[in-house]
């Protein structure tokens, strides 16, 4: 049986798309900050925010195995 290959929350690259749950809006991932891991995020008016990993859920992520 393979391992299963994780991916950590830090991991993420920048450019990723994001969605708010909260709000529904689509942002764009600028930087991950650590301790505790937050995203900086920038949406389509060029305003960034910061948001918690649990307010957003990540488009296309983890990568899936090929």
């Amino acid at each position: 049986m393979p391992k299963k290959k994780y991916y950590s929350l830090n991991q993420v690259p920048a450019g990723t798309k994001m969605i708010v749950k909260k709000t529904k809006e689509e942002v764009v991932l600028v930087e991950v900050q650590n301790y505790p891991t937050t995203f900086i995020t920038e949406n389509s008016d060029n305003v960034k925010k910061n948001y918690m990993t649990y307010e957003v859920d990540i488009v296309n992520w983890p990568p899936t195995e090929e």
